[in-house]
């Protein structure tokens, strides 16, 4: 684990409610004067308090419990702190922004034992984390009713609105970019933007010099005559709805003789169907469709493990030095039958190697494969950054074909990790938690000195 500077945040009930208390190793290393002014902080929430210097050697900060609730920290916690301008703050403070539901076991549904992965992580770095839903928001006391995993179990408490928010809800919501736009207006920083739709994506990776390569035909469907057009050219495409994720409501459609062949997932199993003419087509995918937009993009002929389709999954992500790293990659295998590769639905994980070396026996060619797949991730990430705001994490999802040739397939800004616990890679999947709470510092400005 990296190690940044902390203290321990003590209540004392014999101090008043002006009174900060530190210990004098705290005071030079902040080079603070006894009776000196200075704001203390956690997230949002902020005190204006008179410096006292004790004779004590360690890290220990010490509060009235008037103070502790004002600024909505529990009594004995070891936090991280970064100092500048006569400003104290103490975190820094990590709320994850996610969907809640009823069952205390697993308030957050199905990213519950991933957001309790984050609040451990998080208090091993002195972070003060929890998960939050958009609705629990007090903006005129700059609190959150958020939960917490503490002592084995789930607890709700009131916390600071957070210094940076890591957010985790699903889809596309209004109330998400709503509440996104008065906690920034607030201050508080974003570990990564909204979803960002396929066809904007294409938009900006197909214009860049040094990613273009790489992107497959792709159009965005105004009339199935656009998907006539592709099928004439690539026998063979996909159908993604604009704004979809998970592997939901893609449709594989390809022409069979006269006929047109189309397959898709319901409920994680395959439906597959018919149509005579292309107003059967249209008529025959409707209710899957729905009024969602959608894009046509060329199929490509990609890798199969024991015939099921296979892409490489690349986690990149950012850390307290704020540049892009790549955390892990890893093959995911689409169930049988399955016209796509999700983990989700019921896809599976296989190591880099494995896979390649059985279509590429030479190791250069193995080798100029792994170079291309990690160049182009980190490409990826850096061109999309350049026309939205700062991102911190992103699975990219990377295609081969049999003649070992790279392809793009999709950017993913609320990447699932347990594709390296099926491969075995615990510590790949231990960074993939940390590496956002590290980048959490750096947005916070919690320098790596202090």
């Amino acid at each position: 684990m990296i190690e940044f500077y902390s203290v321990m945040v003590m209540k004392n009930s014999r101090l008043n409610s002006s009174t900060l208390q530190v210990s004098r190793v705290i005071a030079e290393e902040l080079e603070l004067a006894e009776d000196e002014s200075v704001t203390i902080s956690a997230g949002l929430l902020r005190s204006r308090l008179r410096v006292r210097i004790t004779n004590k050697s360690n890290w220990i900060i010490e509060l009235s419990p008037s103070v502790l609730r004002a600024i909505r920290l529990p009594a004995a916690q070891r936090c991280g702190i970064a100092w500048a301008d006569n400003a104290i703050m103490l975190g820094p403070v990590v709320g994850i922004m996610a969907e809640t539901g009823k069952d205390m076991n697993k308030p957050f549904l199905g990213q519950s034992h991933f957001i309790k992965e984050v609040i451990k992580a998080g208090r091993g770095l002195g972070e003060i984390c929890f998960g939050f839903n958009p609705y629990s928001i007090n903006y005129h006391n700059r609190t959150i009713m958020g939960i917490t995993y503490i002592n084995g179990g789930w607890r709700k408490n009131v916390f600071p609105i957070p210094d940076v928010v890591y957010p985790r809800e699903g889809g596309y919501s209004y109330t998400s970019l709503r509440v996104r736009k008065k906690l920034e207006n607030m201050g508080c920083k974003f570990i990564n933007p909204p979803l960002v739709g396929k066809w904007q994506t294409h938009k900006v990776l197909s214009s860049s010099l040094s990613v273009s390569q790489y992107i497959p035909d792709t159009r965005r469907v105004n009339s199935f005559r656009q998907i006539e057009q592709m099928l004439q050219k690539y026998g063979a495409v996909y159908l993604k709805p604009v704004t979809g994720s998970q592997g939901k409501n893609i449709i594989k459609v390809g022409r069979e003789h006269s006929n047109y062949k189309y397959q898709y997932q319901i409920n994680y199993r395959s439906r597959e169907g018919t149509a005579r003419n292309l107003k059967s087509l249209r008529q025959n995918l409707r209710g899957l469709m729905g009024r969602r937009s959608y894009i046509v993009q060329r199929r490509i002929n990609l890798l199969q493990v024991n015939g099921n389709i296979a892409d490489v999954r690349v986690l990149v992500q950012k850390d307290n030095t704020g540049y892009w790293t790549i955390t892990g990659k890893a093959f995911r295998v689409g169930k049988r039958g399955s016209i796509t590769s999700n983990i989700s639905g019921g896809g599976s994980g296989q190591k880099i190697p494995a896979v390649l070396n059985r279509y590429f026996p030479d190791p250069m060619t193995r080798n100029r494969i792994i170079d291309e797949i990690d160049y182009l991730a980190l490409e990826i990430a850096k061109e999309m950054e350049k026309n939205m705001p700062a991102i911190g994490e992103m699975g990219v999802d990377i295609g081969i074909d049999r003649n070992g040739r790279i392809w793009f397939i999709e950017a993913n800004l609320k990447p699932a990790r347990q594709v390296f616990v099926m491969i075995g890679e615990k510590n790949t999947r231990r960074m993939a938690v940390v590496k956002p709470l590290l980048y959490a510092r750096y947005l916070a400005k919690f320098d790596l000195d202090g």
